[in-house]
């Protein structure tokens, strides 16, 4: 008598306490219908039997044997709680985003230099827009690289110019992500749970509920599904922000590479016009110092034609400075770039000392950053104690950046 006691409260208790799982976990899921609660309350009474013998009454009926559906449901009970357990420590995943800002010299190199840098460590360009407004040239790219090569390839960032500002921040996402497997987890045994149900439904109206909820159900799974790819993307590859600007190259080049002085030399000749009296032509060269077309002097030393004196017969020495047309390319091109100029000076022709007043007119024939050859041509009127005169020169130069 006492073996059927126990047993039967045994029985009792068991089912009771499944039936009492199945509905809490039906109600924390957002599951529970009325269906559901029609084929719960179908159990056995498990809990007055259970109180009758208690009671204990003695002549009490022999229990029912516990249904297969009560078996499994408790059993499932038991797989999920030790399911439960095993993950109940969620692992620390991180989610890198880093923002960089740099300032480069020039930008089409940097970012040659960063695409290459990143398939070199085996990330992904996700977007990339260049801008240039007003001569100020930018770049916005984003990177997705590999987490565990992060940390190199912002040491590669950094060394393709000047950083201007670095912020890069971890968050742990393993929380947010064991969440999602968990209530995953849950909502995919209350479909199961319910797919069974169906099976069993025997009106209409209780197949129409059942695949009602049954659609709410697989569209929140798909929903965590995504969810826990899109954590699980953030924690395997890490997101770099790269803002580059590039340097000022007018403000660059007048720091450190427009030169100074432009040193030359010169093969030059000199007719002049005596009035009535014959003209005389002197050959000879000079040299040339100065910054450029804006103001240069110049000292040219010629002797005539036949002479055998051991000295120079004429002597130039003028200060001045050349424009460029801006209608005619304002001295930007490589070949051909015309100018006008005046000059001012002292020349000394014969023994005689005469003030010298021309204007130039000339073309470049060749310019690059280091070095021009020009040609030109220079109309003085030299005037001292004797009558004035004029005098033509024709000049070919070569000068030299420094």
């Amino acid at each position: 008598m006492r073996l059927g006691l126990v047993l039967v409260c045994s029985a009792g208790v068991c089912l009771e306490t499944g039936c009492a799982h199945a509905v809490r976990e039906a109600k924390s899921a957002g599951s529970w219908s009325p269906s559901v609660a029609a084929t719960v309350e179908a159990a056995p009474d498990a809990s007055a039997q259970s109180t009758a013998t208690r009671a204990g009454i003695a002549d009490a009926p022999a229990p029912a044997p516990v249904p297969d559906e009560a078996r499994a449901s408790l059993a499932q009970a038991a797989e999920g709680a030790a399911e439960g357990a095993a993950r109940a420590a969620p692992h620390e995943m991180l989610d890198i985003e880093a923002h960089l800002a740099l300032l480069v010299p020039d930008l089409n190199v940097a970012l040659r230099g960063l695409r290459k840098q990143a398939v070199a460590r085996g990330g992904t360009v996700t977007s990339d827009l260049v801008r240039d407004e007003a001569g100020s040239r930018a770049a916005t790219i984003a990177i997705r690289v590999p987490a565990g090569a992060s940390v190199d390839f912002l040491d590669d960032v950094d060394r393709l110019g000047e950083v201007t500002s670095r912020q890069v921040t971890a968050t742990d996402i393993g929380r947010e992500y064991h969440d999602s497997e968990l209530a995953l987890h849950n909502l995919e045994r209350t479909l199961a749970r319910y797919e069974e149900i169906l099976q069993k439904a025997q009106s209409v109206e209780e197949i129409l509920k059942i695949e009602a909820e049954l659609s709410r159900l697989r569209g929140e799974i798909e929903r965590l599904k995504g969810s826990l790819r899109y954590l699980a993307d953030r924690a395997a590859r890490s997101t770099v922000y790269v803002v580059m600007h590039e340097r000022d190259k007018q403000v660059a080049q007048s720091r450190s590479e427009v030169a100074k002085f432009f040193p030359g030399l010169r093969a030059v000749s000199l007719t002049r016009w005596r009035g009535e009296r014959s003209t005389v032509s002197t050959l000879g060269a000079g040299v040339a110092v100065g910054a450029g077309r804006s103001l240069n002097l110049e000292v040219d030393g010629m002797k005539h034609a036949g002479s055998t004196s051991s000295g120079l017969d004429a002597v130039l020495v003028t200060l001045g400075g050349d424009v460029y047309s801006d209608f005619l390319g304002g001295g930007q091109r490589g070949f051909l770039n015309p100018y006008l100029g005046a000059r001012v000076g002292y020349a000394r022709l014969a023994g005689a000392n005469d003030l010298a007043l021309g204007a130039t007119l000339g073309v470049e024939l060749w310019k690059s950053k280091y070095a021009t050859i020009d040609a030109d041509v220079r109309l003085f009127g030299l005037f001292g104690k004797g009558p004035a005169e004029l005098g033509l020169q024709p000049t070919l130069g070569a000068n030299v950046a420094f």
